[in-house]
């Protein structure tokens, strides 16, 4: 989450980084076009509103990547997630 300071290009509160563990299979994968998301900045609140039941049938598989080469590829096999700093390898 950010207040919103991206070099001036956006306003207000907002989610700001998402980052490639969708794509790996991790949590993110399990979220849904449609899925109620609770964001509370008074509580420090980000969850799905799933129960944990429904998040268990959905098994992320992670997809077989396009970036096989060139500069995506080598940011994909060596920057780490966001949670743990997005600090090269």
């Amino acid at each position: 989450l950010t207040d919103g300071r991206f070099s001036g290009a956006t306003r207000g509160l907002m989610v700001g980084h998402v980052c490639p563990e969708a794509l790996d299979g991790g949590p993110l994968a399990r979220i849904q076009n449609g899925d109620e998301i609770t964001l509370d900045v008074d509580k420090g609140l980000l969850q799905v509103n799933l129960s944990d039941e429904e998040l268990a049938k959905r098994t992320p598989k992670a997809p077989a990547s396009k970036f096989t080469h060139g500069a995506l590829a080598k940011y994909r096999t060596l920057v780490g997630p966001a949670s743990k700093g997005a600090v090269t390898s």
